[in-house]
């Protein structure tokens, strides 16, 4: 019989937030490289929880090759603390014994950081059955928690954090992160930690590409004509720093300096906010639409001159924003308010594909928006760079080939 390599993973399809369909594609992927070799592919994972609340799925299945475990949990609303750890204790319990019962010897284990506890978890069970385990990094704990101030460095509950963290960095055999930024920072804490870490960055999907504006349903929706749009798309939580956005298209506005849309598109926690502040201060230059769905996002990154993607301060390594390599293959060059020795600003600065501002510092911002619409005569060289970039430095094809090379090596 040959071995298995698990992806576990709360999130899978159907549900289609993005680590369900970063997970997704990894497994599907992983399933047709390992075709007629020494592996099988299966995933466990929770039943819909998020996009497709109250859908009932199937609790085996085989997909596109895969085996698909969904394990059973309570999914009260996520909204309230409590409920919301309720389900984290339910998933667990029945992950782990998933787990136990399907793991053998000689299987690989891939498993995503987020729940927290999961990678706890699944090396745990890996462990007790002889199966290794292959740790997928999209956040580092507690790093994650001081930004958002669920905590402060150097707190006891930081340091037990931290200490745990660094002991499962220690156990796993393998530790992919998404980013240079990431390698960077678990380094830090683990300085011997080098051979044993790899980075494998996300892609765009296979189906993203420029709209022409002619065809593009959007198009009307986005200003008017010789407007400079700007758009934001994606999830408006606590570490995105809307506010900068905001503040910036203040100044413009009392300046008196037009010709600039500002498109706004996403959920989350901080659009409500983003929202308030707009009609607190009557900003006519910001546009504020509802999520669209995953095909039409090609559409609505394309109908925008250039994309903006926001960070608060000191989230350099401890979050990537998967939505670049999309923007980059509709061919939108981007403006990332990061720090400069993040992974986007990396990506940024590699191929020339757009220009990086400092979190925090709206005036700047300000200022970089009148210069690119000074210039914008440049913007075509930009979209094509990107589309480039995409298609040849970022794809899928190129990252599942180092996940099979990882996952298969002896």
């Amino acid at each position: 019989m040959p071995n298995t390599i698990w992806i576990v993973s709360e999130l899978f399809a159907p549900d289609d937030a993005a680590t369900a369909h970063l997970m997704t594609q990894i497994a599907e992927g992983l399933a047709a490289e390992s075709e007629g070799s020494q592996y099988s592919v299966s995933v466990i994972c929770a039943q819909p929880t998020y996009t497709s609340r109250g859908q009932k799925a199937s609790r085996r299945e085989i997909i596109n090759g895969v085996q698909i475990n969904r394990c059973w949990s309570t999914t009260f609303s996520k909204d309230r603390l409590m409920l919301r750890a309720v389900n984290v204790v339910t998933i667990m319990m029945t992950f782990f014994v998933k787990m136990l019962f399907r793991f053998r010897r000689g299987d690989r284990v891939l498993v995503v950081t987020n729940p927290p506890p999961l990678p706890f978890v699944a090396t745990l069970a890996a462990k007790l059955r002889g199966a290794r385990t292959y740790l997928l990094i999209h956040d580092i704990y507690p790093d994650v928690l001081v930004p958002t101030g669920f905590t402060q460095s150097g707190s006891l509950p930081y340091r037990v954090i931290d200490f745990a963290t660094r002991r499962l960095y220690q156990s796993v055999t393998r530790i992919i992160t998404i980013g240079r930024d990431m390698k960077k920072l678990v380094l830090q804490k683990n300085p011997n930690l080098k051979s044993k870490i790899s980075v494998i960055t996300n892609w765009a999907d296979e189906q993203m590409c420029p709209v022409p504006k002619e065809d593009n349903k959007f198009q009307n929706q986005v200003g008017v004509d010789n407007e400079l749009v700007i758009q934001y798309s994606g999830n408006m939580g606590r570490t995105h720093g809307l506010n900068i956005i905001a503040d910036a298209a203040t100044i413009l506005e009392q300046k008196g300096i037009g010709g600039v849309r500002w498109m706004m598109c996403g959920w989350g926690s901080g659009k409500k906010n983003l929202e308030q502040i707009c009609t607190d201060k009557n900003l006519q230059s910001v546009t504020i639409l509802d999520p669209v769905p995953r095909e039409d996002l090609a559409a609505l990154i394309s109908a925008a001159d250039i994309s903006i993607i926001s960070f608060i301060p000191e989230m350099s390594g401890i979050s990537v924003p998967s939505r670049m390599y999309n923007i980059l293959a509709a061919g939108c060059p981007i403006i990332g308010i990061t720090e400069p020795d993040s992974e986007l600003a990396q990506t940024i600065f590699d191929d020339d594909l757009g220009w990086v501002s400092p979190p925090d510092k709206p005036e700047l911002l300000a200022d970089l928006v009148v210069q690119i619409y000074k210039q914008r005569s440049e913007l075509a060289d930009y979209h094509q760079r990107c589309r480039n970039a995409a298609t040849t430095r970022y794809t899928k094809t190129n990252s599942i080939q180092a996940y099979y090379a990882l996952l298969s090596e002896v």
